[in-house]
């Protein structure tokens, strides 16, 4: 065996050379005899040249394969301790290889695992499923994925989440795959859990939803049966006082103020009441979903509003509105109380502005109708669409503080929104957002 004298070998070239080793052993000076003499001198430096090139050749080579060794034992390390099941198929899913994990996994010693086909450790209704992800892992390049139904040698079941990957079929040990296998029984268990408890706290939901529905609608009948059975007793008692005070005329001013007392609260109470039994229709009224044309449901609230239109000098302007899918009389009811609110409230302007508008969103239609009145604190934003709230006493603004509740009430029920905004002397614009695609209504 020789060498050329001017090919490195090692892994860190340039390296001193096997023969120039050998030469330096030797301790030869100066070049070496020509290769073509036969003088028995010059044979015998080169038997001994080669001899030295030999023994260092082997010493590497040992070298080399203690350093192999210990990379495959690393390797084989590595392997069987891995966190997760690696094995190696072939195309029928005969088993050729596995680490000690997946041993455990399966629940066999490796001298009884190797030879076996795979699909005997997987759930019998979950067999098709490996088949195909064979058939997959073998049709083209790519890792493929699946998750099975695993059981081990014992019949206890596990699931495991399976990515295998095919090797390039030209290999001598012919067509076959690497698998890693992954014990995903905790993430499953827990996936079905959440979906258990999902399930639970719908139906939980579902069945408090029903119980407030139940309540609310109950709440509401007592409501409307409450106000209708309080107009008797009022109307008696307005009956009375007039008949009391025609008959029996108040001797002094102050009975006569307290006759008027009595009148003024009887006419308050009944306002009240008729204000309460609007709300209650607005949450009971049937709606039925059409396209309706929001210019056309403007025009018509426009001449019911016309007796207080009369006597006043109102700018009231309006864009071009939308065609939405609602229902044309809650629309009225709407726009009704929107604008009455908007004439009340510029009432002490010498030039009351009204404008309605409306904006487009990706889904919903935002309707705003926008006066310079009075305006209001944005801090008691929130009061404005509450039942019997109001910011103003009655003495500067009459009213019961039901129209803009109703207003809300009713977009509520389309699964829409209201909100305002307003500043005190410069005027507010009240807005109701209108979904696109309304809650079903029944």
């Amino acid at each position: 065996m020789s060498h050329d004298a001017s090919s490195p070998t090692g892994k860190n070239a340039p390296r001193e050379t096997l023969r120039e080793r050998a030469e330096r052993e030797l301790q030869i000076s100066g070049p070496p005899p020509a290769p073509a003499t036969q003088d028995p001198a010059t044979l015998l430096h080169e038997l001994q040249v080669h001899q030295i090139e030999l023994e260092h050749q082997n010493e590497e080579l040992r070298r080399a394969l203690l350093e192999a060794e210990e990379a495959r034992s690393k390797y084989l390390d590595l392997f069987d301790f891995a966190p997760i099941g690696y094995f190696t198929f072939d195309e029928q899913g005969l088993i050729q290889e596995a680490n000690l994990t997946g041993c455990t996994l399966l629940g066999v010693p490796r001298e009884r695992l190797i030879g076996r086909r795979f699909p005997l450790f997987v759930d019998p209704g979950w067999r098709g499923h490996f088949t195909a992800l064979l058939k997959r892992v073998f049709d083209g390049p790519g890792k493929r994925v699946a998750e099975l139904k695993l059981v081990r040698q014992d019949g206890t079941g596990f699931w495991g989440q399976v990515e295998a990957v095919a090797v390039d079929p030209a290999s001598r040990s012919g067509p076959h795959c690497r698998a890693a296998v992954i014990d995903i029984t905790a993430q499953k268990e827990a996936q079905e859990e959440v979906l258990r408890l999902n399930q639970t706290l719908e139906q939980r939901v579902e069945q408090r939803s029903a119980r407030v529905r139940e309540l609310a609608e109950e709440l509401e009948r007592f409501t409307y049966d409450v106000a209708n059975d309080l107009q008797g007793p009022l109307r008696h008692i307005q009956s009375f006082t007039e008949l009391l005070n025609e008959r029996f005329p108040p001797p002094d001013e102050q009975s006569r103020r307290y006759l008027e007392h009595i009148g003024a609260s009887a006419r308050r109470m009944q306002g009240l009441i008729s204000a309460l039994l609007d709300f209650s229709r607005a949450s009971r009224m049937r709606m039925r979903l059409s396209r309706v044309p929001l210019d056309q449901v403007l025009r018509e609230v426009r001449k019911k509003l016309e007796p207080e239109l009369a006597n006043r000098q109102v700018q009231l302007s309006a864009d071009p509105l939308p065609v939405v899918q609602a229902d044309s009389g809650a629309m009225q009811l709407v726009f009704r109380h929107l604008l009455s609110n908007a004439l009340k409230f510029t009432r002490a302007q010498p030039q009351p502005r009204i404008r309605v508008f409306a904006q487009e969103t990706g889904r919903e239609y935002v309707l705003a109708v926008q006066d310079n009145g009075a305006g209001f604190n944005m801090r008691y934003r929130d009061r404005l669409f509450h039942v019997f709230q109001r910011l103003h006493s009655d003495r500067e603004y009459e009213g019961a503080g039901v129209g803009l509740a109703i207003v809300r009430r009713v977009m509520s029920r389309y699964g829409g929104r209201v909100w305002a905004e307003g500043k005190v002397g410069e005027g507010a614009t009240f807005y109701v957002a209108l979904p696109k695609q309304p809650v079903d209504l029944d």
